[in-house]
């Protein structure tokens, strides 16, 4: 855990940057007693932000629909993640079962 000064440092962004994307909701560290405190999530999210405004060029007006789509690709991730895990405690014939449905899908 982090706090803003130190977000700033280590991410090299200015307070004033940081600030806006706080306030655009585009990274929502909390508050403890005043301090604003980034988790490692929230500075990843930060190196983010820095990457594809500073390095890739992505204007401000595109940030909403690219970060909407980017916290939908790691929900999916997650989710597949989980579902895999569930799959490994299934019984070996049930598996098997799953892997013919889905092969004969396609996929």
């Amino acid at each position: 855990m982090k706090t803003f000064d130190e977000i700033v440092i280590d991410q090299d962004v200015s307070g004033s940057e940081l600030s806006n994307w706080i306030e655009s909701n585009w990274v929502m560290p909390t508050q403890e007693d005043g301090t604003l405190i980034f988790t490692d999530d929230d500075e990843a999210r930060v190196k983010l932000l820095r990457e594809l405004i500073h390095e890739i060029g992505a204007n401000y007006e595109s940030m909403p629909v690219i970060l909407r789509s980017m916290d939908q690709v790691y929900n999916l991730r997650k989710l597949l993640g989980a579902l895999a895990s569930a799959i490994q405690e299934l019984p070996a014939d049930a598996r098997q079962d799953l892997e013919d449905i889905i092969r004969n899908q396609g996929l």
